[in-house]
Protein backbone atom coordinates (compact mmCIF):
# COMPACT_ATOMS: atom_id res chain seq x y z
CA UNK A 1 0.00 0.00 0.00
CA UNK A 2 1.10 3.49 -1.00
CA UNK A 3 0.61 6.19 1.47
CA UNK A 4 1.95 9.81 1.38
CA UNK A 5 4.26 11.88 3.75
CA UNK A 6 2.32 14.52 5.65
CA UNK A 7 3.76 17.55 7.40
CA UNK A 8 2.79 17.21 10.93
CA UNK A 9 4.74 20.84 12.32
CA UNK A 10 8.11 20.86 11.92
CA UNK A 11 8.15 16.67 11.43
CA UNK A 12 6.43 14.52 8.99
CA UNK A 13 4.02 11.42 9.50
CA UNK A 14 2.46 8.84 7.68
CA UNK A 15 -1.25 7.98 8.57
CA UNK A 16 -1.87 4.12 9.45
CA UNK A 17 -3.75 1.81 6.80
CA UNK A 18 -7.97 2.20 8.17
CA UNK A 19 -7.75 -2.03 7.86
CA UNK A 20 -4.59 -1.81 10.25
CA UNK A 21 -5.95 0.52 12.83
CA UNK A 22 -9.19 -1.56 13.56
CA UNK A 23 -7.50 -4.77 13.51
CA UNK A 24 -4.96 -3.54 16.05
CA UNK A 25 -7.44 -1.80 18.38
CA UNK A 26 -4.96 1.44 17.71
CA UNK A 27 -6.90 4.54 19.27
CA UNK A 28 -5.31 8.36 19.84
CA UNK A 29 -3.13 8.28 22.17
CA UNK A 30 -2.11 4.30 21.45
CA UNK A 31 1.43 3.54 22.02
CA UNK A 32 2.56 1.89 18.37
CA UNK A 33 6.43 0.28 18.25
CA UNK A 34 8.69 1.87 15.41
CA UNK A 35 11.57 -0.41 14.26
CA UNK A 36 13.98 1.14 11.15
CA UNK A 37 16.10 -0.81 9.56
CA UNK A 38 17.76 -1.21 6.12
CA UNK A 39 15.50 1.69 4.74
CA UNK A 40 11.91 -0.08 5.95
CA UNK A 41 10.03 0.63 8.97
CA UNK A 42 8.19 -2.10 10.70
CA UNK A 43 5.14 -0.63 13.04
CA UNK A 44 3.80 -3.26 16.14
CA UNK A 45 1.52 -3.22 18.53
CA UNK A 46 2.88 -6.03 20.22
CA UNK A 47 5.03 -4.19 23.03
CA UNK A 48 5.53 -6.04 25.82
CA UNK A 49 4.85 -3.56 29.29
CA UNK A 50 8.32 -3.86 30.62
CA UNK A 51 9.70 -2.65 26.74
CA UNK A 52 7.48 0.37 27.30
CA UNK A 53 9.26 3.91 27.82
CA UNK A 54 8.48 7.40 28.23
CA UNK A 55 9.55 9.85 25.28
CA UNK A 56 11.76 12.65 25.82
CA UNK A 57 11.61 15.82 23.72
CA UNK A 58 14.42 16.29 20.89
CA UNK A 59 16.43 18.60 23.04
CA UNK A 60 16.61 16.36 26.28
CA UNK A 61 18.16 13.82 24.08
CA UNK A 62 20.42 16.38 22.59
CA UNK A 63 21.63 17.23 26.62
CA UNK A 64 21.61 13.86 27.59
CA UNK A 65 24.31 12.67 24.45
CA UNK A 66 26.29 15.62 25.57
CA UNK A 67 26.69 14.32 29.09
CA UNK A 68 27.27 11.29 27.81
CA UNK A 69 30.23 12.25 25.55
CA UNK A 70 31.30 14.57 28.26
CA UNK A 71 31.82 11.87 30.82
CA UNK A 72 32.92 9.42 29.14
CA UNK A 73 35.41 11.24 26.71
CA UNK A 74 38.23 9.59 26.94
CA UNK A 75 36.78 5.75 26.54
CA UNK A 76 34.81 6.91 23.54
CA UNK A 77 38.20 8.79 21.96
CA UNK A 78 40.09 4.97 23.00
CA UNK A 79 37.05 3.01 21.02
CA UNK A 80 36.93 5.28 18.05
CA UNK A 81 40.64 4.93 17.66
CA UNK A 82 41.06 0.81 17.75
CA UNK A 83 42.13 -1.32 14.98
Amino acid sequence: MLQKVLKLGNSLGVTLPRDFVVKNKIKSGSHVAVLASNGSITFSTNVPEASKYEMIADNEFTQLVKEVESRYKNALDELAHLP
